[in-house]
């Protein structure tokens, strides 16, 4: 992350958890020379879905969804990632054009690396290519959890907890030391997250404002009894 953006991934603060704390310096070395940074707004796409995969994206900031479409053309989405996700490496591990779009949901710091260095890389660092199966089995844990959360937790349940994640990656205090979120995401696309309908989380939306835990005015979120959200979050 050098060239253009001045980010040099001995300097990057998401790399100690991802994949990559597996490489040598001297590998930290050849990615500073050959990934390709930019800054990306939000409603570009990384991918879309039937692209040839040409490489891999380090998130380095901001937020990605992945999407995928049906027969119709319709949209959903399957999951947001954050800051220190290797993104679209399943389609290059097997091969394959990308199964997904992945979207920008905010604006973004993203290093794109080929597929060439990447092969490269995993061909002389076992360790490296140990980290990648991790996450995908990490992937397929987190995927079977909300499997689970859907057929067990109530929407209201699976809505409160979605919100409080989103506040612990987004949110921030106004000046009168209030918390509140600018939520990244449209009603269709929580829905899409918690197994729902989009009727089904205004609904949610209506009850959690009459009942004085927080207040929505379009996607601007004012946690009014933050401890009491919490206390209601299901059990883990």
């Amino acid at each position: 992350m050098t060239g253009k953006l001045g980010v040099s991934c001995f300097g990057c603060q998401t790399r100690h958890t991802t994949e990559w704390c597996a490489s040598s310096d001297a590998e930290l070395t050849l990615l500073d020379q050959v990934k390709a940074p930019k800054i990306m707004e939000a409603g570009t796409a990384l991918f879309h879905q039937g692209d040839e995969c040409g490489g891999i994206y380090c998130l380095n900031s901001g937020l990605v969804g992945i999407r995928r479409l049906d027969a119709a053309g319709n949209s959903t989405l399957l999951r947001l990632a954050g800051p220190g996700e290797t993104i679209g490496y399943q389609s290059f591990l097997l091969g394959t054009a990308h199964r997904a779009t992945a979207e920008i949901m905010m604006p973004s710091t993203v290093c794109f690396i080929r597929r060439q260095t990447v092969r490269g890389l995993l061909e002389q660092n076992p360790n490296l290519g140990l980290r990648f199966l991790r996450h995908n089995v990490k992937d397929a844990a987190e995927f079977e959890e909300r499997h689970f959360e859907t057929i067990s937790f109530t929407v209201r349940s699976r809505f409160l907890n979605l919100l409080m994640v989103l506040y612990e990656r987004f949110g921030s205090l106004n000046e009168d030391g209030e918390p509140v979120l600018d939520l990244p995401l449209s009603r269709q696309d929580i829905a899409a997250l918690i197994g729902s309908t989009p009727e089904t989380v205004s609904r949610s939306i209506s009850k959690v404002q009459d009942e004085g835990l927080a207040r929505f005015k379009g996607r601007k979120v004012l946690l009014q009894d933050i401890d009491e959200l919490m206390r209601q979050l299901p059990a883990s």
